[in-house]
């Protein structure tokens, strides 16, 4: 339990993840009463982003920047070369281009494809590192 409720950054990461994992099954749920993909793929990026910069704080994410550049200072949880930085480096290059397309890509069939491109990068991220924090 401490991992997910140790400090406040742990708390809401954790809250940020639920809501964000909830949002992805709720729209999935309603994908047919769904008209506008728009605000849906907007909010989801929105909501990533959050997740992304709590847990990045939760993890010492900066340290780890810092420390490529700095020998003295101790890097965060995850290193700046290690795979699970890669990989959410990857996705979130995903998930910026995808969301970026969106704007100039009036189709609400891509939109729809979009945000499930958008739902399943962020659940690999999110999967990633909360599963490498347990190994570790």
């Amino acid at each position: 339990m401490n991992l997910y409720f140790g400090n406040v950054a742990s708390i809401f990461s954790t809250i940020l993840i639920a809501i964000t994992l909830s949002y992805i099954v709720l729209t999935t749920a309603n994908r047919t009463k769904i008209i506008y993909w728009g605000r849906r793929i907007g909010t989801l990026a929105g909501l990533g982003l959050l997740v992304c910069c709590f847990v990045a704080t939760r993890d010492g994410y900066d340290l780890s920047v810092q420390a490529s550049f700095n020998d003295n200072i101790v890097a965060g949880l995850f290193t700046l070369n290690s795979i699970q930085s890669k990989i959410c480096c990857i996705g979130g290059g995903v998930i910026a281009l995808s969301s970026f397309s969106s704007i100039f890509i009036k189709n609400q069939k891509y939109r729809e494809v979009i945000f499930y491109i958008l739902a399943t990068a962020i659940i690999v991220k999110t999967f990633i590192i909360e599963i490498s924090r347990w190994v570790m």
